[in-house]
């Protein structure tokens, strides 16, 4: 019985994936693993990236770490004094937070953040974020299932 079930769950997880071609890959990634929150009229989106999207997206992973784009709207002038993931008991601090900049009206802040272990479908959790609102705590999305298809 026990044989069974084991056989049961595997054909659940292999069935699970989605392989998507690398012309499509970015944009479907985008969309379905982006989390977006409201606090303060300002809009937070943040997105775990996987290596199949690093390589899609710049052409090879980055490294065995992980990272996570974070990014306001509408604000042009967003700080925050740090940023951890979050998966039960577990915690990792960020080791290098990037700002991209931005010189349009309305655009978006946008950060990567560097963390040295993968915490797949973990929090993102950040401390004193500036104009008052305190922390903000966003659900990533574990989107390890969304595979690249490469053709032969």
């Amino acid at each position: 019985m026990r044989c069974f079930l084991a056989f049961i769950a595997v054909l659940c997880l292999w069935g699970c994936s989605v392989k998507v071609p690398r012309d499509e890959f970015v944009a479907y990634y985008e969309k379905k693993c982006k989390t977006e929150i409201e606090r303060s009229g300002i809009h937070f989106f943040a997105m775990a990236l996987t290596p199949d999207y690093e390589l899609a997206k710049w052409g090879t992973p980055l490294d065995s770490g992980m990272r996570v784009v974070f990014g306001a709207s509408p604000r042009s002038d967003l700080s925050f004094e740090t940023a951890f993931l979050i998966s039960g008991r577990d915690t990792a601090d960020v080791i290098v937070s990037r700002k991209m900049q931005t010189f349009e009206i309305g655009a978006a802040d946008m950060f990567v953040l560097s963390f040295v272990d993968r915490m797949d479908g973990a929090k993102l959790r950040l401390k004193n974020v500036s104009h008052g609102i305190g922390s903000v705590e966003i659900e990533l999305k574990n989107c390890k299932n969304i595979r690249l298809v490469e053709k032969k």
